[in-house]
């Protein structure tokens, strides 16, 4: 019977030792230690049948298919510790950057709602912000005044909206006529900090989003 469970064990790991990639999906608590397998190996001796002794080749080869699979586990452990540390190099890298998201929504927390970068196809004299609830009216408008042609980021201070999120709308006059247009409109915002983990997090103040939220990095000079 303990040739059995030795049996069981090692050629658990010889099969582990074949395909390597198996192991990292295995939870560690799972995984038999050396400790474990030395108690086990002390075990079989001591059970072992005097008349028929475990042959010693067999022995020498069941225990190197366990060395071989812990040295497997130990690569696994430092690739992901690599992995780990190059994530945060990854995060880290975002830090004091704007970023641009793929999203126009903002998020809105003690009358700040954060930045919007907008797209000005052209220059205006007039520029409003207006903020949406989800039925998708109006509540509340930010007036920019005159906004230059091209990229701009805009903050959005003293807004007089309860917290929550809002959809934006930003609606400019043309200088050339009686018109408006509707210049491209999407959040944005510095990265103050991140939360690493499984789903890791970019913070833009208090407002928490995903990596893959980001469509750009850039530097703009901020205006309003």
């Amino acid at each position: 019977m303990a040739n059995d469970l030795l049996s069981g064990v090692t050629g658990g790991a010889a099969s582990g030792a074949a395909t390597g990639t198996q192991l990292t999906s295995k939870n560690k608590n799972e995984q038999i230690g050396r400790d474990e397998f030395l108690k086990l190996l002390v075990t079989q001796l001591k059970n072992q049948d005097p008349e028929a002794p475990m042959d010693s080749k067999e022995f020498a080869v069941q225990l190197a298919q366990f060395t071989q699979v812990e040295k497997l586990i130990s690569i696994d452990d430092k690739l992901t510790a690599q992995s780990d540390a190059a994530n945060l190099s990854s995060l880290a890298g975002y830090l004091g950057h704007e970023v641009v998201l793929n999203s126009s929504n903002v998020q809105v927390s003690g009358g700040q709602g954060g930045q919007l970068s907008v797209q000005m196809p052209q220059a205006s004299q007039n520029v409003t912000v207006q903020l949406m609830n989800s039925s998708g009216a109006v509540v509340g408008e930010k007036q920019l005044g005159a906004v230059g042609a091209g990229k701009q980021l805009v903050n959005l201070r003293e807004l007089a909206v309860a917290d929550g999120a809002y959809a934006v709308k930003v609606v400019a006059q043309n200088q050339y006529g009686g018109g408006t247009f509707q210049p491209t409109v999407s959040a944005a915002g510095i990265v103050s900090g991140f939360i690493p983990g499984p789903s890791p997090k970019l913070l833009l103040g208090s407002r928490e989003i995903s990596v893959s939220d980001v469509k750009e990095v850039s530097v703009v000079n901020p205006v309003g």
